[in-house]
């Protein structure tokens, strides 16, 4: 299953922003599909790619899902060991 990553933008340039993965990675995503982020907004981002900016009120709730699939996956792995 392939996922995109949860990060928060640090920095806007031209084309790009540098965003902060997290696991406290700051990466380079392109804005080719969406130009019009700011600094402090969660973001999408997959392949390289910003893809949506998350609504402030959804960011907690998001977090949190991708916490439990975390854990979700860990067991798994742990079962599967």
């Amino acid at each position: 299953m392939c996922l995109p990553l949860i990060a928060r933008v640090v920095a806007v340039r031209e084309d790009h922003a540098e965003v902060q993965l997290l696991e406290g990675e700051i990466v380079r995503a392109s804005l080719a599909i969406c130009p019009d982020v700011a600094v402090g907004q969660h973001v999408l981002v997959d392949r390289g790619l910003v893809m949506e900016v998350i609504a402030v009120d959804q960011v907690e709730t998001m977090l949190a899902f991708y916490a439990e699939l975390t854990d979700l996956w860990a067991e798994e792995d742990a079962r599967s060991a």
